[in-house]
């Protein structure tokens, strides 16, 4: 015998409730809702086994209870911790989360935004690769929220949830400048159209500005070029002593490790080595490696209750959120020539 199928007002009529409330309840509005109604109204729902019509649904209220995400680059482990927080976030307040990894291309990154427009999800969080701010500007034409996460637009038009990239950066190179070294290699991917990026080398340029002593070298890289990044390498061991690499996120960081390793120098005796978001690794390899610590789980988290948030008001607002979230700066053996002299 077919199972008989649950309905709301089975739902209600267990809970004690109206079917109003349960309707709340399933579209995540839990506003004037009592933690013990949510729980009593949970524990029904798995009790009766009932799987809402997530079609009849989206027909009735407009909304897919989808959200969409796209991911620069997913080999960075910096982008991992943001899928939890997003995620995590999309699980609490019942949305489920699509994931697009656009790979560093700008023209894959336009692809997977409008196959998300066109497959009709309540938002977009976009983890932007850069290079791409007129079509990004250009979605504001898009009756859909969408959220910048990390990287913004240079006229900051779109909302947006990001690191507290400058300060982060000054605060490192002081350091830096403290423990007396005397050049610094500055390795990063492509700067351009990459606030990110721009905004930590401002902050680098900024503080040496009294300090000429020091130099500076920057260098851009890609995962596809590793002869571009055994070049820059080439080039960091001929600047002055003491000298200092900056790898501008984990994964250019991972990688210069593995390209110094085979050519036999060692931090702390040829080079001081850091980098930017706080990978399992850094705090692993000896000496232990200084690193700039973003709060990635929490700008996913934070992305993800910006868009909901703005899903949930039924007239968009003009106003434009740019928040920037603290960080740390950790700092460890592979930039303290001082312990060592």
């Amino acid at each position: 015998m077919a199972k008989k199928k649950v309905t709301l007002k089975d739902i209600a009529k267990a809970a004690n409730v109206s079917g109003t409330t349960i309707s709340r309840y399933l579209n995540g509005k839990f506003d004037y809702m009592s933690a013990d109604t949510r729980q009593t109204i949970e524990n029904v729902i798995k009790e009766l086994d009932y799987r809402p019509s997530n079609i009849a649904r989206s027909l009735k209220s407009q909304k897919s209870m989808l959200l969409g995400a796209v991911i620069a680059d997913i080999e960075n482990p910096f982008s991992n911790t943001i899928i939890k927080g997003l995620s995590d976030q999309a699980n609490e307040l019942n949305y489920s989360l699509m994931i697009a990894v656009s790979d560093g291309s700008k023209e894959q990154e336009q692809k997977h935004i409008q196959r998300f427009i066109d497959n009709q999800v309540d938002g977009l969080v976009i983890n932007t690769v850069g290079m791409n701010e007129d079509y990004l500007t250009s979605l504001k034409n898009e009756e859909i929220p969408i959220v910048l996460l990390d990287k913004n637009t240079s006229d900051k038009s779109l909302d947006c949830i990001t690191s507290n990239n400058y300060g982060l950066s000054k605060a490192l190179v002081h350091h830096l400048l403290e423990e007396g070294f005397k050049s610094i290699g500055y390795l990063a991917p492509t700067i351009e159209s990459n606030t990110v990026q721009l905004h930590r080398l401002q902050a680098v340029q900024d503080v040496l500005k009294e300090h000429e002593e020091v130099q500076l070298n920057t260098y851009t890289t890609n995962k596809e070029n590793a002869e571009e990044l055994r070049d820059a390498i080439k080039d960091f061991f001929v600047l002055p002593e003491p000298r200092v690499l900056i790898a501008t996120n984990g994964l250019i960081l991972m990688n210069v490790l593995k390209e110094i390793n085979k050519i036999g120098k060692q931090i702390g005796k040829d080079y001081g080595i850091c980098g930017f978001d706080d990978i399992v690794s850094a705090s692993i390899v000896n000496p232990g490696i200084t690193t700039v610590a973003q709060n990635s789980y929490e700008l996913g988290k934070e992305s993800g209750a910006l868009l909901i948030d703005k899903i949930k008001k039924e007239k968009q607002e003009n106003t434009v959120v740019y928040k920037e979230l603290p960080g740390e700066l950790k700092i460890r053996k592979s930039t303290t020539l001082k312990d060592g002299e």
